[in-house]
């Protein structure tokens, strides 16, 4: 057994994925896998004791979240320390917060938000992502497992066929061509320009 008695697997499982949402890589490396083939737990007491108060609490995420993203831990400093990362070059450990990209739904939302774009609204019918002129959060796009959105599908999306544990990261070609010649991207900087006209017309 990988795990102490005391808090059930299920909430070791959510409590370790929120730790990947969060930090980019589980306390266990294989989210999908906490069998006898599945990595051992960097740090199990910690495991064990968010998943123990994770149920004490109801079964929270919402208090899961605020208690990971109001961690020491989590508010370090990415710097780099040579005499630390000679100790522990894969920051297993944790010396510091790991440099991560924005996932697409992030990157997509916060190029809208920037240009003074973004539709808060809540609920209702999803929409193409392909669309340039939808300005709703990424969360509301059109998931079709038969011809996936191109701005999903070469930004690192899962497989809406497949179970996913964890996203792939990948750098290719296609990204930087999508930023350079997409009409989305293009808006969204025409908008940003616009807004600052707009809002600092003597600065």
């Amino acid at each position: 057994c990988l795990f102490r008695e005391g808090a059930s697997l299920s909430a070791r499982v959510i409590v370790n994925r929120a730790w990947l949402q969060h930090f980019g890589r589980g306390i266990v490396t294989t989210p999908g896998d906490f069998g006898v083939q599945g990595a051992r737990p960097s740090h199990p007491d910690l495991l064990d004791d968010l998943a123990a108060r994770f149920i004490e609490k109801g079964w929270s995420l919402k208090w899961l979240h605020r208690e990971i993203v109001t961690s020491a831990t989590y508010m370090q400093g990415s710097g780099y320390h040579p005499e630390m990362s000679l100790r522990d070059p894969d920051n297993r450990w944790l010396w510091r917060m790991n440099r991560r990209r924005l996932e697409v739904e992030a990157w997509r939302d916060a190029m809208l938000a920037v240009s003074g774009q973004l539709d808060l609204e809540i609920g209702g019918a999803p929409e193409n992502l392909s669309n340039a002129g939808n300005h709703r959060r990424t969360i509301y796009g059109k998931i079709d497992r038969r011809d996936l959105e191109p701005v999903l599908q070469i930004n690192d999306f899962p497989d809406p066929d497949s179970h996913s544990p964890a996203r792939e990261e990948t750098i290719t070609p296609l990204q930087q061509l999508f930023i350079l010649n997409g009409e989305f991207v293009r808006l969204q900087s025409e908008a940003l320009v616009a807004r600052l006209f707009r809002e600092s017309p003597d600065n």
